[in-house]
């Protein structure tokens, strides 16, 4: 089990990685503006509105619109402008790491170990916020799990077993991890790693599941403690030409 120390230093580094994209005096006039618009609640005027505000030329707003654009924090269209979306560190740590992956493929697997540390370390935390909407929840997703894998032929359930994952730790309401853990399935999803998988490699994973499932229904959170340690076991190291092939 990680102690406290352990999930302080992984919190830091994520931190830091974050500090480092949103250093203030990095971003541009027009990130600025936007990053103060959202943080007051206040609308994004028109291209010319910021032109004429920053006293940059159109061109340069449309250029410097590109990276925010990019990163998911706003939308711009013809008629409705500039518009802000809910900020979210998913889709720049997935644009990030995808290329990252494209460079060097053997990030998914310290990527996957930053994933596998943090959801071990914040275990009992999340299992003692589930409520029985939750709970609900899960019990819904393994049993969808169990009837795709006994399928002929079988289907892989993947949406169900990035759910199981995202919905333990969801009340724990901390952005920067649902991003980190969000960003793992995405990686995941795209490296195909799953559909190499045969009937029996998914019928045990998804037997911890269960195991995890009854801790939690039974609030006996060292049991699933135990599934959850022994599940991420399962996950079988792909070599680095493996690896390669998923991300080019």
């Amino acid at each position: 089990m990680l102690d406290r120390f352990e999930v302080c230093v992984y919190n830091v580094q994520v931190i830091n990685i974050i500090n480092q994209i949103n250093m203030v005096n990095e971003l541009s006039p027009v990130l600025k503006y936007i990053a103060d618009a959202t943080r007051q609640d206040k609308p994004v005027p028109s291209i010319s509105e910021l032109s004429a505000q920053l006293g940059i030329s159109k061109a340069s707003v449309r250029e410097q619109l590109e990276v925010p654009k990019q990163l998911g924090f706003v939308e711009v269209r013809t008629r409705t402008g500039i518009q802000k979306q809910d900020f979210s560190l998913t889709r720049p740590l997935t644009l990030s790491m995808t290329y990252g992956l494209r460079v060097n493929p053997e990030l998914f697997q310290e990527y996957a170990s930053l994933r596998r540390k943090l959801e071990i370390a914040y275990w009992y935390e999340a299992c003692a916020l589930l409520e029985k909407s939750h709970i609900q929840e899960l019990q819904n997703l393994e049993e969808s799990a169990n009837w795709k894998i006994n399928q002929r032929p079988v289907v892989i359930p993947t949406t169900e077993h990035r759910r199981f994952h995202l919905t333990i730790y969801q009340p724990l309401n901390n952005r920067v991890l649902n991003s980190v853990l969000e960003t793992y399935w995405d990686l995941y999803e795209a490296s195909q790693i799953n559909y190499y998988r045969d009937h029996e490699y998914l019928e045990s994973v998804w037997s911890y599941h269960r195991q995890m499932l009854d801790s939690i229904e039974s609030r006996a959170y060292e049991k699933g403690y135990e599934a959850l340690v022994t599940h991420f076991d399962l996950m079988k190291t792909f070599k680095k030409a493996d690896l390669r092939q998923r991300f080019e």
